[in-house]
């Protein structure tokens, strides 16, 4: 069994090829720019040389992209989408149209085109040819999906999933999906995307394929509190019996280190609202069970700002702290997230 795991984040996409009976140490694997990086550079580049851009392709991440767009229109140059690639920007084309986005299905020839996508296959596939390494066919990838919301916060939107999923039992599975919801139109465009090119994907949130993830470092004790902190978002969970079971999501940037322990804290308790951390710039947060914080065994932080929280002064105050690297390897946490989660729905 071979297959590709890939945890698309703000800043990286993070590229596994798993094959059972090899040690992960000894798997290929690549830390590479993130496709909305990649994307903004282009748009970047055509800003430069003074050319408008014609955007195609699908729905992926906005971040670093939707900034660049904003760069070009602001210097006078035009931005032309195909309505796939405007909702990028915003669920409400009327808004993407007031941002200055000229949305048509057709551009100017001159406009240099730039495809929007979350994943390049074909950068991926020459890549591993260069290494004689073959492409799977089974391929389980990790994007973070707001949810489609044209009229109220998409924040809502996620956030109301999430909570569904925890109230239903919060295991690795019910994260997991061979058909994403409708609501999730980012993941449903990579779905699409990956069926037209032949493959077979298996998908999920960046998210919970962290938390999953990090909990198989052998020093994880459950229940455990685990805080991914990525370079966009931060997500905390309460994990008991390979569940979570509390959870909530804020903006890395935001977190302060007294708000940080705060939310833990609280979290942990069992007291956290979602309406505290809403109001307070982030996604969400939602309890179904919370141990107290004097009986978690362990506080498993990852993600790559994770030293913000290690220099921060919170060590020893929410138990004891394990700085996880399961496989060896604190980037493909998300990979083996993934990992397990493709086991669970296809594997077997």
């Amino acid at each position: 069994m071979t297959f590709l795991a890939v945890d698309v984040g703000a800043g990286t996409q993070d590229i596994l090829l798993f094959e059972e009976g090899m040690p992960i140490e000894n798997s290929a694997k690549m830390v590479m720019p993130s496709q909305t990086v990649i994307v903004g550079k282009r748009i970047d580049g055509a800003r430069l040389r003074g050319q408008d851009v014609f955007l195609t392709g699908t729905t992926m991440g906005g971040g670093a992209s939707a900034r660049a767009a904003k760069r070009q229109i602001e210097a006078g140059h035009q931005i032309f989408a195909t309505p796939k690639a405007a909702l990028t920007f915003n669920d409400d084309l009327d808004k993407v149209k007031k941002m200055g986005v000229l949305v048509t299905e057709f551009a100017p020839p001159e406009a240099e085109v730039v495809e929007m996508a979350d994943l390049d296959l074909f950068a991926i596939k020459a890549t591993f040819e260069m290494f004689g390494l073959d492409m799977p066919k089974d391929i389980a990838v990790a994007v973070q999906d707001h949810g489609y919301s044209p009229k109220k916060s998409n924040r809502i939107v996620r956030f109301e999933e999430m909570a569904r999923i925890l109230n239903s039992g919060g295991d690795l599975r019910s994260f997991a999906y061979l058909d994403p919801p409708p609501i999730f139109n980012r993941m449903t465009a990579l779905k699409e995307m990956l069926n037209r090119a032949g493959f077979r994907p298996t998908i999920m949130d960046t998210g919970p394929v962290a938390i999953f993830g990090a909990i198989l470092d052998p020093r994880s004790a459950e229940p455990a509190l685990v805080l991914n902190m990525g370079n966009g978002h931060t997500i905390g969970a309460v994990v008991d019996d390979e569940m979570i079971t509390a959870l909530f999501e804020h903006h890395t940037s935001a977190l302060t280190a007294d708000k940080l322990l705060r939310f833990s804290e609280r979290l942990c308790d069992g007291t956290i609202t979602n309406r505290e951390v809403f109001e307070d710039g982030g996604h969400g947060a939602h309890v179904v069970e919370a141990p107290g914080t004097g009986k978690i065994r362990s506080v498993v932080v990852t993600g790559p700002n994770r030293e913000r929280f290690l220099e921060s002064g919170l060590l020893g105050k929410l138990g004891t702290v394990v700085s996880a690297a399961p496989g060896g390897d604190m980037m493909i946490t998300g990979c083996l997230g993934l990992v397990e989660a493709w086991k669970a729905l296809r594997g077997g």
